[in-house]
């Protein structure tokens, strides 16, 4: 019975000095790779008008060079030329606009600026200081009630090419002509110079137009004294 004993005991011995021999010939484990470092997202900074800059935009890049093959004083000169193009352009519109205005109160302005013509008239034929206020006095009832006639061509202002020249000579045929026809008389000479001239230059205009206006220059799309070129079959 001892013998078996120490059969078994021999045998538990051999069986654990072979695994302690076991252990230490296997070569210890490698601890596992550390995980990589998740890099952090690229916030792009947003431009001036808030949206976000291009992927690889450069800052401070050049527009590209324009291929018209035209220098800067070319393209200065062409910009030049195209913009006077434009306001003449607008400026024919605003004229043809003005004269189909004024061509349906024809008959007012005709009346209106032949009554200012004889009441220019008249105050240039007076031969003394007691003529120019007599007229006055005799001119202002009739001045008034025609610049009133003013407000039946152009109610609402900025249509009728000619109602400010009206408005300007009305004024001055009832004050300041007279005025300075009185200081003529007296040697002054001066103020009816001056008065003569801004006269004569609003009565060079209002002519023009209402010359333009009965050769049919308020036609829409037809310009002024074209109609009477036909008619004479040139």
């Amino acid at each position: 019975m001892s013998k078996l004993i120490r059969i078994r005991v021999s045998l538990s011995s051999a069986l654990v000095a072979l695994a302690i021999a076991s252990c230490q010939s296997e070569p210890p484990k490698a601890p596992p790779p550390a995980p990589a470092p998740v890099a952090a997202p690229v916030v792009e900074a947003p431009k001036a008008d808030g949206t976000a800059a291009d992927a690889g935009e450069k800052k401070g890049k050049l527009p590209p060079m324009p291929t018209d093959g035209l220098s800067l004083a070319e393209r200065i000169e062409k910009r030049k030329a195209s913009d006077a193009k434009l306001a003449a352009q607008l400026a024919g519109e605003e004229r043809q606009r003005l004269l189909d205005y004024d061509k349906g109160k024809l008959a007012l302005h005709t009346k209106v600026y032949a009554f200012i013509q004889k009441t220019r008239s008249e105050l240039d034929h007076a031969k003394d200081r007691g003529a120019v206020e007599k007229l006055q006095a005799k001119q202002n009832k009739a001045i008034v009630a025609t610049g009133k006639t003013l407000q039946v061509i152009d109610p609402k202002g900025g249509n009728s090419n000619v109602v400010t020249d009206y408005d300007v000579m009305l004024n001055a045929l009832a004050n300041d002509y007279p005025a300075a026809l009185i200081a003529s008389f007296e040697g002054d000479k001066t103020g009816l110079a001056e008065q003569n001239a801004e006269l004569d230059k609003r009565t060079k205009k209002i002519d023009e137009w209402l010359k333009a206006l009965k050769e049919g220059g308020g036609a829409k799309g037809k310009p002024a004294g074209k109609s009477k070129g036909k008619a004479g079959g040139k």
